[in-house]
């Protein structure tokens, strides 16, 4: 990690429901961005940006990856089976 004396800090809550699915959510926001320092905390994600008129979309992008990852792994056995169903396995 680098020096973060000259980054802006943004701090994002993890709700409970969300916890399960931060590191494959970070994987996908780290992709968007990887100019970005993440620090994963018990209750909180770390953003470190180098501008302050960045933080508000990197929040909304976190926010939205944490949602996506935990969508996509509550549809995934409805998923399964439907693909089952429909290939006939």
């Amino acid at each position: 990690m680098g020096d973060r004396s000259d980054k802006h800090r943004c701090d994002v809550a993890v709700g409970p429901d969300f916890q399960a699915h931060v590191n494959d959510a970070i994987s996908r926001f780290s992709y968007l961005h990887p100019s970005i320092e993440i620090e994963v905390g018990p209750e909180v994600i770390s953003l470190f940006a180098d501008s302050r008129h960045d933080v508000g979309d990197l929040v909304r992008d976190l926010q939205f990856a944490l949602y996506r990852q935990k969508i996509y792994a509550e549809t995934l056995p409805l998923r399964k089976t439907l693909i089952e169903g429909v290939m006939g396995r």
